[in-house]
This record gives structure tokens, sequence and C-alpha cells, in this order.
């Protein structure tokens, strides 16, 4: 069985969806840059607000992707 093929199957994208969601999570707080939607890039340095906040929420998200795959399977 091919690993990526079982990944992308349309029953695991939740599953999918949240490690994504998590590993940029882990990215986004070792680099100390998070993505905002039409902001651009906010750091950790000058808006640390901000940035804390969007860390929750990718976090909070994968959470929620990953208990919905729970959920259906």
């Amino acid at each position: 069985m091919d690993h990526f093929s079982y990944l992308i199957d349309r029953q695991h994208s939740l599953l999918l969806v949240g490690i994504i969601l998590l590993v940029m999570v882990a990215v986004f707080t070792l680099s100390g840059e998070t993505l905002e939607r039409y902001h651009g890039i906010v750091c950790r340095s000058e808006e640390p607000k901000r940035f804390w906040w969007d860390v929750v929420v990718y976090f909070f998200l994968g959470l929620f992707f990953i208990g919905l795959y729970i959920a259906q399977n």
C-alpha cells in the first residue's frame, strides 16, 4: 500500500489538513514569523499579541480537523 495515496484518500483528508496545520504551528513558533491574511508576515518581536493569536488559531484549527476525522471514524 502506498502511504501517500492513503493520506490523499478522501476519507483521510481531514487528518491530513489537521497534521499540516499543526506542523505549520511548529514552524511558525520556531521561526518567530506567521502568515496572516491581508497583513502578510507578522513577526513575534514586533507584534507579539497578534503573533500568538495567530499561532493559537492555527493550533485549534488543526485540533478541530483531527477531531472531525476521529469523530467520523
